[in-house]
């Protein structure tokens, strides 16, 4: 180890400093606000520079008020920091500094020897701090080893752990070490956040600075780097131990299970137990500060207000709207298990202190859960929710001057509230579940967007030119991530098709642009803790789109795929029409390319929506089994997931998918009794207990209960006297309301008349069946009843055929 060095006589250099400076000038400032009261030099407090190199120092002096005093006297004083002997560096008038001499003209610098110096500036008699100069023989090599007495016992450091490095210079060849000469070193990592430094000087050992000690920080593997004087050694690599597996447990429940029944408004807080790979090996305790990703697959139900921490709890609100979620944690990419490439998330899983396959490894040997099923219900005597809806229309098909309207409805003597003039044809409408009020619209000339919550909601363009496509977004809206933040758009116009993912949380972030040459991207959908994105294409393949990796395949799936959604967990996405048309697959989260984890579930028909439940069961080995409910008319199948997540290896950097497998025990198959039929919408409602659907052509909606494999109907009155026709549909999370947007009297083939049906499916405070039909009328224009305006008179009639609840 490398310490010796000239701290003693640098000291003993900076008391000569004061006392000779005391001659020329003072700290303290003169006497009036217009004078100079402190100095500044620049470069401050330490440098390091070649025999021979040159340095160009500035100085200002500014008075009482701050304020930089103009036309003053700058002289620089330099002198050694080896009293008795001369220094190796000279400085001019000017501020030009040699570490040598310079000639007469002050333009060559002739190299002098290696030594400290030590720089004041003094203006009007007041002195700047010094910095201090540490010259040397040229650096051709910076090295990093070991500071401490032993070597590391293992090849990563747990969290809070500290370490001792150090670096050596070398000059010449042969190399000769000059660490004592070259000053104190800089220190950094790339990535950030695995590990941080801090200035390490032995005990009664001043001189040493060379040294730093780390502290392993984020799970991760960085580069370490030390630099001095223009050089850069190679990096080391420094690893935080990474994230193996991490438990949860409902707060001050501890034992009691994985599931918890709330009152809407109320909340849940969540405690995780993370272990790295050391944990039992090395005998470490848990992570104190787990950078930790928590999701919600329902944020209309419950969702964390703050989606990353590093407290190992967090705590999720149960919303005003009805049902089931389920609430995880994972060690997420970027800001956990660093700089890992191909991305390393970790998700959550089960420990059962008496399972042979899932042993329990928290500290207190109680049992962990990979998830925790949140039901919210209604507190005892309450009423649920009245919702409002917005409708909106397609017909004005892209006519130039069409304006469409949208405009909100609700149960009530007076139903339509807000109208809102949308300048582009919207072809598909999406709320923001996290947010109640941002309601997004893909059209073919740009994504827009309308605040419904605020007093005069109004619509507002990404771009406000509808060209080029990957500016203003053109398409259709396929998802959107569960913290609300990401928009998913597939260009149905431009050649090639394009994915868009626009960032709706911050104006200063470009839209991201993945082309898909030849496909047109269907369905899409995101992990809960956005890492991952799965994108499925008419061609029958899927790409993997992350921040942190490049975008991936896995092709060809099926030559049709319809549906992807995403486990409880997150671990893995379902997908619809893998390998066979008749069958659903898996896919996991954690690998690049993604590993097929599931096969040999077949449904009846063509699944054409998979819907995973919020509950699941929890088995004695530590399995838990997820229900899955497939729409696949003229059906509804019904089957189980089992699902086991696999610790990381110790030293592993490579992901280690979940062990997941059918459960034919939970197979059921149900025919809906109504033929091949075609859904318009289809939802999981009511903690997962039952399916609303609405067909095409069918006048009814259907309720179809997930435990019995029944079906109940709930028809549509025609206000017309003839057949009411759904075009569009929406359902409360619960599925106590629906609202349907429907053709209720057609002219040949052409609808000339519609409204939107509020349906009651059981005993609500507001009305019972389809207890209300609103037929558009804009209030604002003596009850005009055409949704497209701008088209003069006799325009065709334009009827809502896009409608969405807004979220309580």
């Amino acid at each position: 180890m490398h310490r010796r060095g000239s701290g003693f006589l640098l000291t003993l250099a900076i008391t000569f400093m004061l006392a000779f400076t005391g001659c020329l000038g003072k700290s303290s400032g003169n006497g009036g606000n217009g004078g100079v009261q402190t100095v500044s030099l620049n470069p401050n407090q330490t440098i390091s520079i070649d025999v021979g190199g040159t340095q160009v120092f500035t100085a200002a002096g500014k008075d009482a008020n701050g304020h930089t005093v103009l036309g003053v006297n700058i002289q620089f004083v330099v002198v050694s920091g080896s009293p008795n002997s001369s220094s190796p560096l000279s400085i001019a008038s000017n501020g030009n500094a040699c570490a040598g001499t310079w000639d007469a003209s002050v333009s060559i610098c002739s190299p002098g020897t290696s030594g400290i110096a030590l720089v004041t500036a003094v203006i009007e008699g007041v002195s700047s701090p010094p910095t201090t100069v540490y010259v040397h023989q040229h650096i051709n090599s910076l090295q990093i080893s070991n500071a401490e007495s032993q070597s590391p016992q293992y090849d990563c450091f747990s969290q809070g752990q500290t370490w001792q490095f150090e670096a050596t210079a070398y000059s010449g060849n042969p190399p000769v070490d000059i660490t004592s000469s070259v000053g104190p070193i800089d220190w950094a990592s790339n990535p950030p956040g695995v590990v941080t430094t801090s200035t390490y000087v032995p005990p009664n050992e001043p001189n040493v600075l060379n040294q730093i000690q780390t502290t392993a920080a984020a799970p991760g593997i960085t580069q370490l780097y030390a630099s001095v004087s223009g050089t850069t050694s190679a990096p080391i690599a420094f690893t935080t131990c990474l994230i193996q597996s991490i438990y949860l447990q409902i707060a001050n429940q501890g034992q009691a299970g994985n599931s918890i029944t709330v009152n809407n408004g109320e909340s849940v807080t969540i405690t995780a137990t993370a272990v790295d790979t050391l944990y039992k090996k090395a005998n470490v305790t848990p992570l104190v500060k787990p950078p930790l990703t928590w999701s919600t697959t329902n944020p209309e139900i419950a969702a964390f207000a703050t989606i990353t921490n590093t407290t190992a709890t967090n705590t999720a609100t149960a919303r005003s709207n009805i049902g089931g979620a389920t609430l995880t944690a994972s060690c997420t990419p970027p800001s956990c298990n660093i700089g890992v490439l191909p991305s390393l998330p970790i998700y959550a899983s089960d420990c059962l202190p008496t399972s042979s396959t899932a042993p329990c490894e928290l500290p207190n040997g109680t049992a962990g859960y990979g998830t925790i099923s949140v039901d919210v219900t209604l507190p005892t005597g309450s009423t649920e929710p009245v919702y409002t809806a917005w409708a909106a229309t397609t017909d004005c098909q892209n006519q130039p001057g069409c304006a469409s309207a949208l405009f909100a409805v609700k149960p009530g003597t007076n139903p339509i509230g807000s109208i809102v003039a949308l300048p582009r044809t919207p072809n598909s409408m999406m709320f923001n579940h996290q947010s109640t009020a941002r309601l997004y619209f893909g059209t073919n000339q740009g994504l827009m967007y309308v605040n419904v919550g605020g007093a005069s909601p109004s619509a507002a363009l990404v771009s406000s030119s509808p060209t080029p496509c990957n500016v203003s977004l053109c398409g259709t809206v396929l998802t959107i991530s569960n913290d609300g933040k990401l928009v998913v758009v597939s260009d149905t116009v431009s050649t090639p098709s394009q994915v868009y993912i626009y960032n709706g949380s911050s104006s200063g972030v470009a839209p991201v642009d993945l082309i898909i040459p030849g496909e047109t991207a269907t369905a899409a959908a995101f992990s809960p803790d956005q890492l991952k994105l799965f994108i499925l294409t008419n061609a029958g393949n899927m790409y993997v789109y992350s921040t942190v990796d490049a975008l991936s395949s896995f092709s060809p799936i099926a030559t049709s795929v319809t549906n992807v959604i995403f486990s409880a967990d997150g671990s893995f996405g379902y997908v619809a029409g893998t390998p066979g048309a008749t069958s659903v697959s898996g896919f996991a989260t954690c690998d690049t390319p993604t590993t097929n984890v599931l096969s040999g579930v077949t449904t009846k028909a063509v699944p054409l929506v998979l819907y995973p439940s919020p509950t699941f069961q929890l088995d004695s080995q530590g399995d838990w089994t997820q229900i899955v409910v497939a729409l696949d008319p003229p059906y509804v199948d019904t089957f189980g997931v089992n699902v086991a997540q696999v610790p990381l290896p110790y030293n592993q950097f490579a992901c280690t998918p979940p062990s997941v497998s059918p459960n034919l025990s939970y197979s059921t198959s149900s025919n809906l009794g109504q033929g091949d039929f075609t859904p318009i919408y289809s939802q999981l409602v009511n903690d997962g207990t039952e399916m609303i659907v609405v067909a095409q052509g069918s006048p009814n909606v259907f309720i179809f209960n997930v435990s019995n494999g029944t079906t109940t109907s709930v028809g549509l009155n025609d206000p017309l006297g003839g057949n009411s026709v759904p075009l569009a549909a929406s359902a409360s999370t619960d599925g106590t309301q629906v609202y349907v947007a429907a053709c209720d009297q057609y002219k040949g083939t052409t609808c000339s008349a519609g409204s939107v049906h509020i349906i009651c499916t059981s005993s609500c405070t507001t009305g019972q069946g389809d207890y209300q039909q609103v037929p558009y009328a804009n209030i604002n224009q003596d009850n005009n009843p055409n949704m497209c305006n701008g088209q003069g008179a006799g325009a065709p009639l334009c009827l809502p055929n896009l409608i969405a609840i807004q979220p309580k």
